[in-house]
């Protein structure tokens, strides 16, 4: 985040846009804040609801500090109003990505933003997805007496901040997948820095290898489901 401050801080454009990263880059410090005081306390829906709205900032941080020479035209598009968010992250595709390498499995790193956007997309405005994150699911427990002997069904705890481990853990893993998307995005300007080059491989492989994450075999609209289960029929956590 040091490294990203300094950068978003550092940059020569015009007054206009010149302190959009910086400002982006508050932002995300600021959510990923409220978003995890929201988490710990079981506001599970209202800390991925927060989190969602880091995609845009990190791409305004993005074009705000890859020293192409057209990027002080885009942000200005964009600090007018003339610029989507999404043709914010074309143009990046287009100019700036293709010098990023690969994703956490070794997929082009614009699919791997296209995929984790899409992702967390339907968390972006209040909806049934994101309704389920208020609810905490349990594991296989006995079902009422007056059913089926040994019989066991799923039970789920719905009250106000129904904390959900589950739930906590993901969105705390959304927070790194935040953090080592910012470390890529300093890494394509500053390529020298070997050390920091290999924080950020051990970080990737370690998320990559999450048991929370399988994008790598199948398609990244299954990663933000509110709950995922065992084939025992637990959550992932029990």
């Amino acid at each position: 985040m040091r490294r990203i401050a300094a950068a978003s801080a550092s940059n020569s454009m015009s007054l206009q846009v010149k302190y959009s990263p910086t400002l982006a880059y508050w932002f995300i410090c600021d959510t990923l804040s409220l978003a995890n005081q929201a988490n710990r306390e079981g506001m599970h829906a209202n800390a991925l609801s927060l989190t969602r709205q880091c995609i845009e900032a990190v791409s305004v941080i993005e074009v705000g500090i890859c020293n192409h020479p057209d990027a002080e035209a885009m942000l200005l598009k964009w600090d007018a109003d003339r610029a989507t968010a999404g043709e914010m992250r074309k143009w990046l595709q287009a100019n700036v990505w293709v010098n990023y390498g690969t994703g956490l499995w070794n997929e082009p790193w614009d699919v791997f933003m296209r995929e984790l956007a899409a992702a967390i997309q339907p968390y972006a405005h209040y909806g049934r997805n994101l309704a389920q994150w208020q609810l905490r699911f349990h594991g296989s427990v006995d079902i009422a007496e007056d059913c089926t002997a040994g019989a066991e069904g799923l039970m789920m705890e719905l009250r106000p901040r129904a904390y959900d481990a589950q739930k906590a853990t993901r969105i705390t893993l959304f927070h790194g997948l935040l953090t080592y998307v910012l470390g890529r995005v300093w890494m394509s300007s500053n390529p020298a820095d070997g050390h920091f080059d290999a924080l950020m491989g051990r970080l990737g492989k370690a998320l990559g290898a999450s048991r929370y994450l399988d994008g790598h075999a199948t398609d990244w609209s299954q990663q933000f489901w509110a709950t995922l289960w065992e084939r025992g029929g637990g959550t992932i956590l029990e």
